[in-house]
C-alpha cells in the first residue's frame, strides 16, 4: 500500500521540479518546461490546494506536454492529488492567456490508491499513469502509485490471455511488457474513444520509442513486485531482444474473457460519469474539451495506428512460427514465407467432414525465364480449432465412456497440437512444421508435408473395405494417393513396425497421442539416391534406407505414465487400422508387425493391456469378430 504520509506541506516555492520520478528511473524527457511555467503552475496548484485547505501530495504534468506532440496553444494536463480533498475529483481549468493555461485534474490521494488498485474512478485518474508523465513534486509518491496500478493491469490483461487460450501459461510463448500496455489502451479506446488520438499520437512518431521505454519501466518495476510477493513466476526468455520478453506463470486465480470484458464495459461507463462529475460547474470549459477531443478523434484517422494497439497479440513470441491476428494474419504469414511484393491465395478445403483444415496455396509471378513466366509457390496447411469440430470429441467421449477422454475445449486441443509438435519431433521424430499461431482466431499454419497416409497403405496391405479414408497429412490434407510407390508386403510391413517404434518411444519419454488413427501418420517418399548430387564431393547423407514417417495430428496428445493410457493409444492404433477388413492372416502379420516395432522402445505392460476387452468393444460394431480375435490374440502371445 502506498504510504499517505508521502508529501510534507501544502506549498512550495521554487521551480516545482525536486523529484523527478527517482533514482533508477530517471528519463531524459524531450519536452522541456521552462523555469517560469514551472513557477506558474506551482502557483496554480498551491492556490487551489489552499482554497480547499488540503496538503499537497504530488503533482505531476502529464499528456500532449510530457509525451512530445503538444501543439503551440496546447493546455499544460496537470494531475494533482491532495490529501483529503472532500470533493474526491474535480477539473480546475485556468485560462490565462499572457502566461499559460492549463487543465488540472485534482484528486483526493485515497481515491486514487483505490482507482489504482481497484478502479474506484473507473481508472479515470489512475490511466493516466499508464503513459509518461513528468512528476514536479513528490514523484516517489505517484510512482508507487504507478506501480500499484500497473500490477493489477498485469494480473488482468495476464488473466485474460490465458482465457483466450492456456497455451500461453507455457514456456512456449513469451510476452513483452509492452503487451500489457497495448491490451489496456486498446480497450480503454474503445469505451473511451476520445483517448485514442492521445494515444497514437504517444506510440507513434519520433517520441514513439521514448515514450514506450518510460511505460516498459513502469511494468517491468510492477512484475518485478509481482514476482517478490509470489503471485507470478517469472524467467526471462533466452532469445528476448535486450530481455524484454517473459514467460509468466501466475499464481492468482484466473478470471474468464466474459467477466473480464463485463468488468472493463462497467468501468469504461463509470469512467464517463467520474469525467462528467469531475467537469461540473465548469460545463462552458467541458463542452470546449469534448469538441476539441471530436476533433482530434477525426484528425487520428489521418494517422497510421499501431499495429500493436490495433492487434496486441502479434506482440507474443512462441518458440515456433511467429503470432498473427486481426484481418491481416494471411499477410503476415505470406511475409514470413518471403512473399514481398504481393501474392494470390487458393484455399481447398480437405479432410474428412469432421475436420476444419484448408489447403491454401500461396502463389507470386517473381519474372520471365526462358520465356516463360516463373513463379513462387509456397502451400501451408491451416487448421482451424472450431466449435463445430470440437461436436465430434465430445460424441467420442459419449460412445467411450468409461473407457477414454478426449478434450473437447477448442483452446485446449490447440494447445495440445502445438506443443505435441514439438515435443515429439524434439525425439527425433518427424512433425509438420509450425509457420503460424493466431490465439485470436484459433488456428495454427503448418508447412505442408507431401506424403501417403499409412492408412492407404494398411489397406493395401491387408484388403479392400468400404470405409472411406481421406489422403492427408495428419491434419487432414488431401494428398495424391501414391499407395503403389511402397510394393510388396514388406516394405508396407516395415512402414507399420517403424511407426510401432515411434510410438514406443514416445511413450518412453512420458507422452501419448490418444488418437492414434493411422490417416494421421503420413509416409514421405524420398528420392533415390544419385551420386551425380554428390559430385562435388560433399559429405551429405544420401537417404535411401527408407521413407520417412510422418506424425501429423496432436490434438489430444498429452503427458503420461500410465500403461493404461499408453495401451490404448496402441489398442486404438491397431483397431481402428482394421476396420471393415476380413483378411485374418495379412491382419495378424500387420499386428504382429506393430508390436515388434513398439517393443524396441515401449513397455511390455503396455502391449499386454491392450487386449483389454473393454478397449475394442467401441470399434465392435464396424469390425469382423475374426479380426477381433486375431488382435486380441496376437497381443496375448506376443513376448518382447
Amino acid at each position: 500500500m502506498v504510504s499517505m504520509e508521502m508529501g510534507k506541506g501544502s506549498r512550495r516555492e521554487g521551480d516545482g521540479r525536486d523529484d523527478p520520478i527517482g533514482s533508477d528511473d530517471s528519463i531524459n524527457y524531450l519536452e522541456s518546461i521552462s523555469v517560469d511555467d514551472s513557477k506558474e503552475l506551482s502557483r496554480i496548484v498551491n492556490a487551489i490546494a489552499e482554497e480547499h485547505g488540503c496538503e499537497i501530495l504530488s503533482y505531476c504534468i502529464y499528456g500532449s506536454k510530457v509525451s512530445g506532440y503538444a501543439r503551440p496553444d496546447s493546455d499544460y494536463d496537470i494531475l494533482l492529488v491532495l490529501k483529503d480533498y472532500k470533493e474526491i475529483i474535480k477539473y480546475v481549468y485556468v485560462r490565462d492567456d499572457y502566461r499559460l493555461n492549463a487543465s488540472v485534474l485534482v484528486v483526493d490521494g485515497k481515491a486514487l490508491l483505490r482507482d489504482a488498485e481497484h478502479a474506484m474512478l473507473g481508472e479515470f485518474v489512475a490511466g493516466r499513469l499508464l503513459h509518461p508523465y513528468l512528476p514536479l513534486y513528490n514523484g516517489s509518491y505517484l510512482n508507487d502509485v504507478e506501480t500499484l496500478y500497473k500490477k493489477r493491469v498485469i494480473v488482468e490483461e495476464y488473466s485474460t490471455l490465458m482465457g483466450l487460450n492456456p497455451l500461453v501459461a507455457t514456456d512456449e510463448v513469451a510476452i513483452p511488457l509492452e503487451y500489457f500496455l497495448f491490451s489496456k489502451i486498446k480497450k480503454r479506446a474503445r469505451i473511451y474513444p476520445h483517448a485514442l488520438y492521445s494515444y497514437v499520437k504517444t506510440y507513434t512518431g519520433s517520441h514513439a520509442a521514448r515514450n514506450m521505454e518510460i511505460s516498459r519501466r513502469g511494468f517491468m518495476r510492477a512484475l518485478r513486485e509481482l514476482e517478490k510477493e509470489g503471485r507470478i513466476e517469472l524467467k526471462v526468455h533466452k532469445d528476448g531482444d535486450d530481455g524484454n520478453y517473459y514467460h509468466i506463470m501466475l499464481k492468482d486465480k484466473c478470471k474468464g474473457n466474459h467477466r473480464a470484458l463485463m468488468k472493463e464495459m462497467f468501468r469504461g461507463a463509470f469512467a464517463w460519469l467520474v469525467h462528467s462529475y469531475a467537469a461540473r460547474r465548469t460545463l462552458n470549459f467541458f463542452k470546449e474539451e469534448a469538441a476539441s477531443k471530436l476533433k482530434r478523434r477525426k484528425e487520428v484517422k489521418a494517422y497510421s495506428i499501431p499495429p500493436a494497439l490495433d492487434t496486441p497479440t502479434i506482440l507474443l513470441k512462441v518458440n515456433e512460427g511467429i503470432v498473427v491476428d486481426g484481418n491481416s494474419w494471411l499477410d503476415m504469414i505470406a511475409e514470413a514465407l518471403g512473399f514481398r511484393d504481393g501474392y494470390s491465395a487458393r484455399f481447398t478445403s480437405i479432410g474428412d467432414k469432421h475436420a476444419a483444415t484448408s489447403l491454401c496455396t500461396l502463389e507470386h509471378e517473381e519474372g520471365m525465364e526462358g520465356g516463360k513466366a516463373t513463379k513462387k509457390k509456397e502451400s501451408i496447411v491451416i487448421k482451424y480449432y472450431t466449435n463445430v469440430k470440437m461436436a465430434k470429441w465430445i460424441a467420442l467421449n459419449v460412445w467411450l465412456a468409461g473407457i477414454r477422454h478426449y478434450d473437447v475445449s477448442p483452446e485446449k486441443r490447440m494447445m495440445n497440437e502445438y506443443i505435441g509438435v514439438r515435443r515429439v519431433r524434439a525425439l527425433g521424430i518427424n512433425t509438420p512444421e509450425v509457420v503460424a499461431v493466431s490465439f485470436g482466431k484459433r488456428l495454427i499454419a503448418f508447412k505442408y508435408v507431401d506424403g501417403i497416409p499409412l492408412s492407404s497403405m494398411i489397406d493395401a496391405l491387408v484388403g479392400d473395405h468400404n470405409h472411406n479414408h481421406s489422403h492427408s497429412h495428419g491434419n487432414d490434407h488431401v494428398q495424391t494417393g501414391r499407395v503403389n510407390r511402397m510394393e510388396g508386403e514388406e516394405g508396407l510391413l516395415s512402414h507399420v513396425k517403424r511407426y510401432g517404434a515411434l510410438l514406443g518411444m514416445i511413450h518412453a519419454n512420458g507422452f501419448i497421442l490418444r488418437d492414434t488413427k493411422p490417416s494421421n501418420v503420413l509416409v514421405v517418399p524420398l528420392p533415390p539416391y544419385n551420386a551425380d548430387d554428390y559430385s562435388d564431393g560433399s559429405t551429405a547423407i544420401a537417404k535411401t534406407s527408407s521413407d520417412m514417417l510422418y506424425i501429423t495430428d496432436f490434438e489430444q496428445f498429452s503427458t503420461s505414465t500410465d500403461y493404461d493410457d499408453m495401451a490404448w493409444d496402441i489398442a486404438c492404433f491397431l483397431y481402428y487400422s482394421l476396420l471393415f477388413k476380413r483378411d485374418e492372416d495379412m491382419a495378424r502379420m500387420f499386428v504382429r508387425a506393430f508390436l515388434e516395432g513398439y517393443a524396441q522402445h515401449g513397455s511390455s505392460d503396455a502391449i499386454a493391456r491392450a487386449a483389454k476387452s473393454s478397449y475394442f468393444l467401441p470399434f465392435y460394431p464396424a469390425m469382423v469378430i475374426g479380426i477381433i480375435k486375431a488382435v486380441r490374440e496376437e497381443i496375448r502371445s506376443f513376448r518382447c
